[in-house]
């Protein structure tokens, strides 16, 4: 009599079905932090989206297709993040959302705390990761010594 387990059958190579887990590529910081800034800006699109069309700012069709094109924007620009044009694509994407308060004016606000929290990321992130480069640079070259103790 066979006994039937949740567990996946792990292969000699250790992974489940014979696949060897592929290795994630390190994202700096900055990355990390415009990705999630994206992310909220999309939240709050798909309200302005329901805003506009409600309200009827624009034609439903209109407000549906403008919202679509700018939450396609927003992917390839997160998907683009890792170079530098990607991080000018997320400045320009921070104009456009700007520009949406032509059509509700509350999002002028609503726009330049976004630009201003999309700033403060880039700043911080930047130098963040510059430091953990130079550390990284530093344990390299000092092998086995442990830099929060060490003392020139």
């Amino acid at each position: 009599m066979s006994t039937v387990t949740s567990e996946p059958q792990s292969t000699p190579q250790g992974s489940p079905r014979g696949r060897t887990p592929r290795a994630r590529r390190d994202r700096s910081l900055t990355e990390s932090l415009l990705s999630i800034m994206l992310v909220l800006e999309a939240c709050v699109l798909f309200f302005v989206v329901l805003n506009v069309g409600g309200a009827g700012i624009l034609p439903w069709s209109v407000a549906i297709g403008g919202g679509l094109a700018f939450f396609a924007l927003m992917i390839v620009t997160a998907a683009t993040l890792r170079y530098r044009a990607g991080v000018v694509l997320g400045c320009v994407l921070q104009v456009l959302l700007a520009l949406t308060g032509l059509l509700v004016v509350l999002m002028w606000v609503v726009a330049a705390i976004f630009i201003a929290i999309w700033i403060f990321c880039l700043y911080k992130g930047i130098t963040i990761d510059r430091r953990n480069a130079a550390l990284r640079q530093w344990m390299a070259e000092h092998p086995g010594i442990d830099p929060r103790t060490y003392q020139a």
